[in-house]
């Protein structure tokens, strides 16, 4: 039998797929949707990902495709209207959707034998993640509020973020040097804070910190401090090359969130690198993952 809190999770996330559902017409983004379902915006979007397998942007499109197929086969309503009726800003703009995501154009799905949407044309354009690891009991802490030095960069969240921590990590490494502040660095930590527009969306931040002790001197070009503020976290150790870090945070967020009597913190969650990549090799790699929890 599940356990009211994680009933209460899953009671929220059906909220928001009600709500997606009657506000197809408007645009919804990750915040909204993360009051819709009562949860810190720092959190939503990783719970919502790991309960259905698809992020918040990624269902609502799903949601708009699936709407304007049932609408296009089920009327002779122009395509602009139907496009404006499941959050589109023109006909083209949803005729390019309906293209890219079922290789059809409106005319094709309305005279189609076979509804695209059970998968028997086209492929789809996000697959179920269903690879996970094993859920570790977590090591519960409280901290400090810690000051960390930081460099972000950006990039798509499922294909060139690894290229973005690669370039963060340098910059933020060359500007502590240019500092002097090697010595003071207590922990190399990182932070992934956005809720993802959609699979291509370019302007997913990586920051990569410095948890730093002592005074600093001015700050080297392009880097500047956050805050991690005080509190207690839940601590869960990956084992393993960090490719394989979504599957800890799936894990994390889809069984043990849900399931444990510990409501989360309105705080970011980040990554401890507990060795070096530069001194070990993938499978050798400790990564511990800290969630804010009051």
């Amino acid at each position: 039998m599940r356990k009211p809190l994680e009933l209460s999770y899953r009671r929220r996330i059906n909220l928001v797929i009600g709500y997606v559902g009657s506000h197809l017409d408007r645009s919804l983004d990750g915040g909204e949707l993360a009051d819709v379902a009562s949860m810190s915006r720092f959190h939503f979007h990783r719970v919502f990902a790991a309960m259905t397998g698809l992020t918040p942007a990624e269902y609502v499109f799903l949601a708009r495709m699936s709407r304007a197929v049932e609408r296009l086969r089920g009327s002779r309503d122009a395509v602009t209207r139907i496009a404006l009726e499941v959050g589109f800003e023109s006909g083209p703009a949803l005729a390019k959707a309906l293209r890219r995501h079922f290789g059809m154009n409106a005319s094709e799905i309305r005279g189609s034998a076979l509804d695209p949407r059970l998968g028997l044309v086209g492929e789809r354009s996000y697959p179920r993640r269903r690879k996970d690891l094993p859920m570790q009991n977590p090591e519960i802490t409280a901290l400090p509020e810690q000051r960390v030095l930081c460099a972000t960069e950006r990039g798509r969240i499922n294909n060139d973020m690894g290229a973005a921590a690669r370039r963060a990590f340098g910059r933020l490494m060359t500007g502590a040097d240019i500092m002097g502040v090697m010595p003071q660095v207590r922990r190399a930590i990182a932070m992934a804070p956005d809720c993802p527009r959609g699979p291509d969306d370019p302007d997913q931040r990586f920051i990569a910190g410095y948890v730093i002790d002592g005074g600093l001197p001015a700050l080297a070009e392009g880097l500047y401090l956050e805050t991690i503020p005080a509190g207690r976290w839940a601590v869960f150790r990956h084992a393993g090359p960090y490719t394989t870090l979504w599957q800890a945070w799936t894990s994390v967020y889809r069984d043990w969130v849900p399931r444990v009597g510990l409501n989360l913190r309105d705080a970011m969650p980040w990554e401890h690198y507990v060795n070096d990549p530069r001194e070990v090799t993938p499978d050798q790699l400790i990564t511990d993952l800290y969630i804010p929890i009051e």
